[in-house]
């Protein structure tokens, strides 16, 4: 058996960790502090320190989607590449492939749907007044504008249905990546049953493929989903291939001390490429022309970031690979990412995924704007009848903004807790009630610890034992929320 599937894989519980506090990170700076997304606050002015290449990558955006892509890909493929690559038993594979094809849609689609009604009782009641009326375009955009209550009861019917068909959800628009990833992960499964009785070499080679071809890809988002998901299925094929964990074992100083940082360099210089205003800055006016316009006249593009496609979006994914591949390549990192305060941010990812947005709409703008909203004034119509702009509010003081920060993070956390005791677990067990009823209980004994493998961990029980179980490769399936 290979030196990977001996150990547990917790690593995985704290990328997804570190992922979800990326994404907290992120929306905040979007709401509170906008220009951190630019290489400099004007053209050819001083770039603050949050705004230079590697310290920038936190607060600009676009990490959170594309890892949890690549956990997605690496952990629904890896008790099944497991039964069927080392215990040879492709029937089992291909159960445990049908059972967690089953459970995953309504493990996503239930708490989505909970976390859509709470945004949309707090709208009733006027929860986002501050928001919809606040100077930063960004959380204007993001909180839902007031309706009359019928034609709001109207407007959740079609938000809960638009979050999996168009992902336009007024209401939590954070919610816009649960569709790909439930369509990435039966990508997986797909992948899986089609190639489960290969020999290994041809399904790396289907792997390999499936990378590229979304690499090459240039349409909406192929970068961000589809080759992470693929790459995250190809790390898991090899983390079961033992000559391939002995390389690794032989040449561990190599990779850890010399490659790794190298990767990781190269990804964090080029997923520093900024949202926008790539011109404001020197470094990024030389990236924008190596990678994005090497010829200078936009006739083409580069590897990285093909001509058509999203120069942003292409950065961070090649990013994201990178970060991948050193994990992958480096136990000392896995190692790092699996100490305990990871690995309780990444059992809480989910739920702090579904929550961050209502309480940032709502409480974080409180704190900053005031609860009322006031004063406002109706800015009513120019005389061709167009929307005057109204005279947005504004911040209270510096001061109110780091205590919004301070406060809903610790807010989103709280809730987070709660949401995974109570809110988390009624699903798990609506879930695991569904599958017993859906599948023969001869066909294995997987259905009655539902809940626990959507988790990754191991072994079922109660609550103490969900606290002490250890998400291993060879035991349940892990979960990977959205970000």
């Amino acid at each position: 058996m290979s030196a990977q599937s001996k150990k547990n894989i917790k690593w995985v519980e704290g990328l997804r960790g570190i992922t979800s506090a990326l994404v907290i990170a992120t929306h905040l700076a979007r709401a509170l502090d906008f220009p951190l997304f630019w290489p400099a606050d004007v053209k050819d002015g001083a770039p603050r320190w949050l705004q230079v290449p590697y310290l920038r990558i936190p607060w600009q955006g676009r990490l959170g989607v594309p890892i949890f892509a690549f956990l997605t890909g690496f952990v629904c493929a890896a008790k099944p590449l497991k039964l069927a690559y080392i215990q040879g038993n492709h029937s089992a594979s291909l159960k445990t492939v049908a059972r967690s094809a089953f459970r995953r849609p309504p493990r996503l689609v239930l708490p989505a749907v909970i976390a859509t009604l709470i945004s949309f009782v707090l709208s009733i009641f006027g929860a986002y007044t501050a928001a919809n009326r606040c100077d930063s375009f960004w959380v204007r955009f993001d909180a839902p504008d007031p309706k009359p209550l019928g034609e709001n009861f109207r407007r959740l019917f079609r938000a809960l249905l638009a979050t999996w068909t168009t992902t336009e959800n007024v209401y939590d628009r954070h919610q816009w990546a649960m569709r790909p990833l439930l369509i990435g992960a039966f990508q997986v499964y797909i992948v899986l049953a089609a190639t489960i009785g290969m020999r290994f070499r041809y399904r790396i080679l289907v792997h390999v493929l499936l990378v590229a071809y979304w690499l090459l890809n240039t349409g909406p988002l192929t970068e961000t989903f589809g080759a992470n998901l693929a790459l995250g299925t190809l790390l898991a094929e090899l983390s079961q291939h033992r000559p391939t964990q002995n390389f690794i074992a032989k040449y561990q100083r190599i990779l850890s001390y010399i490659i790794v940082p190298i990767l990781l360099l190269i990804g964090g210089y080029v997923g520093s490429y900024p949202h926008e205003h790539e011109d404001w800055a020197p470094w990024s006016l030389r990236l924008h022309k190596f990678l994005v316009d090497p010829a200078g006249d936009g006739s083409r593009g580069s590897f990285i970031v093909p001509k058509g496609s999203n120069a942003g979006r292409r950065t961070s994914a090649f990013m994201i690979q990178c970060v991948a591949v050193s994990i992958f390549l480096s136990p000392a990192l896995q190692n790092l990412l699996s100490h305990r305060l990871l690995l309780w941010l990444g059992h809480h990812s989910f739920a702090v995924y579904l929550t961050h947005g209502t309480i940032l709409r709502t409480l974080g703008m409180w704190i900053v704007y005031g609860i009322s909203g006031q004063p406002w004034e109706d800015p009513g119509k120019n005389e061709d009848g167009s929307p005057k702009e109204p005279n947005w509010l504004h911040p209270k003081s510096r001061g109110h903004k780091m205590a919004s920060v301070v406060i809903f993070t610790t807010v989103t956390y709280i809730a987070a807790w709660a949401w995974m005791k109570w809110v988390d677990t009624a699903c798990a067990r609506a879930t695991q009630w569904l599958e017993k009823k859906v599948f023969d209980d001869d066909e294995g004994t997987e259905g009655g610890k539902a809940g626990l493998a959507e988790k990754g961990y191991a072994n079922g029980g109660g609550a103490s034992s969900r606290e002490h179980a250890q998400p291993l490769l060879n035991g349940g399936e892990a979960r990977v929320p959205p970000p």
